[in-house]
């Protein structure tokens, strides 16, 4: 229920009185849509359990035939992605330690750039540099939430027909850390923009097509980790974006186990993308 907006006391400047009943209507406003976005996010569980619950059925029904599966198994992997983030909607008021993690960066990245391809309407390239698992310790959801993230910026700053973007994974050569970058061909930034990347509620896209937070939270996930980002940009140019990591300690990446694939099980968030044979 919406409460009256109080009435300014005779001790109270007309115009402070003003400011105090628009913030709390503010702040009513997002109580409101708190409520309806926990709603939203209820039912689009219950729908996608249902997704989820069909595609593995038809997975196992047709798993003789490699071209159904092609189609399947993104649909499993994005249905599961769509789960972890309505779990994280729902723990938003209440947060929860991350699940961090010994984990395969390039392995998770491939993973979600083998969906995203699928989706973004550019030429998504994955390079993984180097042969091997790229080590890192972090959250699996979290580092695919960051490099969609990224992915998207760079979806928008690109020409439909010409625009390419390239995603890359691998340890720094000097310090040995281990990075992610995100590079396109698109518009680029001058430095007013770049100065103002990271300031909360600040977008250069149209009204109703970006919140301004992207990457405030890309940014906020990372120091959480204990990494950073460098952004390199130039107007007509294009940008590259790269999230360096913590790398794990020797005894970390000595206890590190590859994830077993399960062609029976759904591919989980966090677990590389596995075509058919």
């Amino acid at each position: 229920m919406i409460m009256e907006p109080p009435i300014p006391t005779s001790s109270r400047s007309k115009s402070g009185a003003a400011r105090e009943n628009d913030r709390l209507r503010r702040l009513q406003r997002l109580v409101i849509q708190g409520e309806l976005a926990a709603t939203a996010v209820h039912e689009i569980s219950n729908l996608q359990t249902i997704v989820l619950f069909n595609a593995a059925l038809l997975r196992e029904r047709h798993k003789g035939n490699p071209e159904v599966i092609g189609y399947v198994e993104p649909l499993l992997h994005a249905a599961n992605m769509i789960a972890t983030m309505c779990s994280q909607l729902r723990h938003l008021a209440h947060p929860v330690e991350a699940q961090a993690q010994v984990m395969d960066l390039a392995a998770v990245c491939e993973g979600a750039c083998r969906l995203l391809e699928k989706i973004i309407g550019r030429k998504l390239v994955f390079e993984p540099g180097r042969a091997g698992p790229v080590l890192v310790v972090a959250d699996p959801s979290q580092v695919e939430q960051m490099l969609i993230n990224l992915v998207m910026n760079s979806r928008d700053a690109t020409p439909p027909e010409e625009g390419v973007i390239i995603v890359r994974v691998g340890p720094d050569r000097e310090t040995r850390r281990p990075w992610l970058e995100v590079e396109d061909n698109g518009t680029g930034m001058p430095p007013r923009v770049k100065a103002r990347l990271f300031t909360k509620f600040f977008t250069t896209k149209p009204a109703g097509h970006g919140t301004g937070l992207g990457l405030v939270t890309v940014r906020r996930l990372l120091e959480a980790m204990g990494g950073r980002v460098v952004v390199h940009s130039r107007v007509g140019r294009g940008t590259r974006i790269r999230l360096v990591f913590a790398a794990p300690s020797p005894a970390q990446a000595a206890a590190y186990v590859p994830p077993v694939f399960d062609p029976r099980l759904p591919n989980m968030p966090g677990q590389a993308f596995r075509p058919p044979p």
